[in-house]
């Protein structure tokens, strides 16, 4: 990765992947569980929406089993922010200014100077502060996800076969949530320091990618009643 704009690209396209997939296989079910039609409609092919269902889960816990991975080679959510820290000019506002121009096509407008008196320069402590948030949620993804996604998920390791149920027994739908919350939160924050000199903290955006995969989801499952 040669700067921000190219980390930031990546790890947006992983945290979009794991929250298509985990909100499409919950927004499914809980419609199918509701709505008679869709219900029926699902189990007109059942075969076909099992392999769906399972295609989602198994993406789900793939992507974020890379986001959350401590693996220093690997690209993760951990990645992203030694990355900011090692290249912490790219937030300086020389960099902002240039971001801000090729947004305008090379044009400066005529509110850029003032703008430019007031952006914020991004410090280690703000990416320590993230690493703090995700730190949060590490134990926990270590305790109870990673071993679904190393144990059933990405191999089928034989001891762990007869206790699949049980090891799925132990998620909570909230929880994933919640992962998704910080990681999608996180991207916010690193974009806005780097393109609009903004600092703003865990909880400052608001959630709208749940509502929109929904809308979308319902949208689908109408022509299957169809």
């Amino acid at each position: 990765m040669k700067n921000i704009e190219e980390a930031l690209k990546l790890y947006q396209d992983e945290v979009a992947t794991a929250t298509w997939a985990f909100y499409a296989w919950k927004h499914i079910r809980n419609i199918g569980s509701n709505d008679r039609a869709v219900r029926q409609g699902l189990n007109r092919n059942a075969a076909t929406w099992n392999v769906i269902a399972h295609s989602l889960q198994t993406t789900f816990f793939i992507t974020i089993g890379r986001l959350f991975d401590i693996n220093g080679d690997a690209f993760s959510v951990h990645a992203l922010l030694r990355f900011c820290i090692r290249n912490i000019e790219q937030f300086d506002t020389q960099h902002i200014r240039e971001r801000k121009l090729t947004d305008q096509m090379g044009v400066e407008p005529d509110w850029l100077a003032e703008y430019m008196e007031h952006v914020y320069e991004a410090k280690d402590e703000d990416f320590q502060c993230l690493k703090g948030e995700v730190s949060k949620h590490q134990k926990r993804y270590e305790e109870i996800y990673r071993p679904i996604r190393n144990k059933v998920m990405a191999h089928k390791e034989i001891a762990s076969l007869s206790s699949v149920t049980q090891i799925f027994g132990r998620t909570n739908i909230g929880e994933i949530q919640d992962f998704l919350t910080v990681l999608e939160q996180i991207q916010n924050i690193i974009f806005d320091l780097a393109h609009n000199g903004k600092l703003k903290k865990i909880g400052d955006y608001p959630l709208r990618e749940e509502h929109r995969i929904e809308r979308d989801i319902s949208s689908l499952l109408d022509r299957i009643k169809a």
